[in-house]
């Protein structure tokens, strides 16, 4: 959501999203001065945000617009009567009172919920990336969604783009549907839903399914073909270089742009930054986390969020 402006006086604001419903254009209002009814509209689809703006300069010059009082009469016939308007116009024209959690809330949109689905039926399928050799279904997922296959790895003498040089480009990909524990999947899986559903109501599920596949790509090759000796390599997996890259966006954004009316606490930008950090000066050796994926990710977002509000 983004801020459009603010109006005085609460039947104004109401005749003017009323307006803008007409015009298929979904709007909240949040009332920010109640002693001189002042009331800040909010608009839900960010491309709808310049179109939103045109409306509302035509509006403040002739408020008193004919259009106007029709667009109420049009309204009242999707709302009904004007006390049952009020209820059901809650759903388009709502008090924004937990703005910070506004966009984190309500049903996970659908590409986030895909991607959660996913990741845990591979997760369990593949017996988090060690299937038994009894279980082919789980080995050979494992084999087919892996950076690189065990057998090319071995046959190229450690080449970790064997397979993709092959041309199984779906690897730089797959390897965010695969989970090595219990507990990476879990905390994986609530930042997806915590992040993504965020990010996937700003952009859009199609820009949203973009930047995924961007921040996958990304991330993964940083992670698989860069050597050993600098964190790489090629036998990892998790979505945790995406999750690092909405991380990244909606951090940068939100400090760019306090009309998104979301922010990320500094301790909690210093925790996520924190382990990359300590992970590549060699603080977490026993984990074995993909830390240059997190680090591509995190780079990645940080990038698209700052140029996101230079539009």
């Amino acid at each position: 959501m983004r801020c459009l402006g603010e109006i005085d006086g609460r039947k104004r604001t109401e005749t003017f999203v009323a307006y803008l419903l007409t015009e298929g254009i979904s709007a909240q209002i949040d009332c920010i001065d109640p002693a001189k009814d002042r009331w800040e509209l909010w608009i839900r689809q960010e491309d709808q945000l310049d179109a939103a703006r045109q409306h509302l300069d035509v509006f403040t010059s002739n408020p008193t617009d004919p259009r106007y009082s029709k667009a109420m009469e049009a309204a009242s016939q999707i709302l009904l009567e004007k006390e049952k308007q009020r209820k059901t116009a809650a759903k388009n024209i709502r008090r924004l009172e937990a703005r910070p959690n506004a966009s984190m809330s309500g049903p996970i949109p659908p590409l986030t919920l895909t991607l959660l689905i996913l990741s845990i039926v591979v997760s369990l399928l593949t017996t988090f990336g060690r299937p038994e050799p009894a279980n082919e279904w789980g080995t050979a997922i494992q084999t087919e969604l892996s950076f690189v296959s065990r057998a090319d790895f071995d046959a190229s003498q450690g080449d970790p783009a064997a397979s993709i040089l092959k041309g199984e480009i779906w690897r730089i990909i797959t390897p965010i549907f695969l989970h090595l524990s219990v507990f990476h999947l879990a905390m994986n899986m609530f930042m997806l839903v915590s992040f993504g559903r965020m990010v996937e109501r700003w952009l859009g599920t199609p820009r949203y399914a973009l930047f995924v596949l961007v921040l996958a790509i990304g991330s993964n090759l940083l992670q698989g073909l860069m050597p050993e000796s600098l964190h790489g390599s090629p036998l990892f997996g998790g979505i945790s270089g995406v999750l690092y890259g909405f991380f990244g966006y909606v951090w940068v954004r939100s400090s760019m742009n306090p009309t998104l009316g979301i922010s990320i606490p500094m301790p909690i930008a210093m925790i996520f930054v924190g382990i990359i950090v300590l992970g590549l000066a060699g603080v977490f050796p026993g984990l074995h986390l993909a830390h240059l994926a997190h680090l591509g990710g995190l780079i990645i977002g940080a990038v698209m969020g700052f140029a996101s509000e230079q539009r």
